[in-house]
């Protein structure tokens, strides 16, 4: 039994195939190259996407049981209010890592439109609804990339605690800690206040828990630090594949 602020956590019943799985890829240099082959899809047409997709949200519904959904919505560049944005690069390839190493669901933006974490409503936060429905989902992660100037490794976004149980929170918090990611904020710079955000309507429109993820370019972007990278992505691995358990 080990603990966390007010929190404590059995990890003995909990699942560590995912992480231990990322620490042998890691090792044998295999993630690397998983990495690169993953962001392909969204870096192509300067990291505008694929043009030739169907629709601009893309569902990949996970091999597994699992009612956890990971969301991306910024892989590619996007429009807000007329203004083309960067893409949040490397969002796109850890978000669909995290669905081979865990069997969660993923949502993903396929190429450059419309801002799914800023209009109210929208295709993508429609369909996150569906599939909140569909397959029972108990938990949406929205990851989003922050800048280099930002000064976290990574940010949580709950509404100032509205969205997501304070057991979760902590419990993202002790796994981190415990990877060596130490600055880790709260609700300050990306609060997920905002309606038009995934994490907002996930919780006041579709009453399913929700966290906002914002990753600072330190630990995800595998060019500059691989072993960041893996460390941050372990982490969200073993949270994906226990975090249902958090709330039994």
């Amino acid at each position: 039994m080990v603990g966390c602020g007010n929190e404590s956590f059995d990890e003995e019943t909990f699942t560590v195939s995912g992480k231990n799985d990322i620490k042998e890829a890691y090792e044998n240099g295999d993630l690397e190259g998983k990495v690169f082959d993953y962001e392909e899809r969204f870096n192509q047409n300067d990291y505008a996407g694929d043009m030739d997709a169907d629709s601009q949200t893309k569902f990949v519904e996970g091999p597994t049981d699992s009612n956890v959904l990971i969301s991306a919505p910024h892989t590619t560049t996007h429009i807000r209010e007329g203004e083309i944005r960067d893409a949040e690069i490397y969002t796109g390839s850890t978000v669909l890592l995290i669905q081979a190493f865990t069997g969660a669901h993923v949502i993903y933006n396929a190429h450059e439109g419309e801002d799914a974490n800023y209009v109210f409503g929208g295709p993508y936060k429609e369909k996150i609804g569906d599939i909140v429905e569909d397959y029972n989902i108990d938990l949406v992660i929205d990851v989003h990339g922050a800048s280099k100037s930002r000064e976290f490794d990574l940010e949580i976004g709950t509404d100032h605690g509205e969205t997501v149980s304070e057991e979760r929170v902590e419990f993202l918090k002790y796994i981190l800690e415990t990877n060596g990611i130490h600055n880790v904020h709260r609700d300050e710079m990306y609060p997920a206040s905002r309606e038009g955000t995934v994490t907002h309507q996930t919780w006041h429109h579709y009453r399913t828990e929700a966290m906002q993820l914002e990753i600072h370019n330190d630990y995800r972007n595998p060019r500059n630090d691989l072993e960041s990278y893996a460390e941050m992505l372990k982490s969200l691995v073993y949270f994906v594949d226990n975090a249902t358990h958090i709330n039994d």
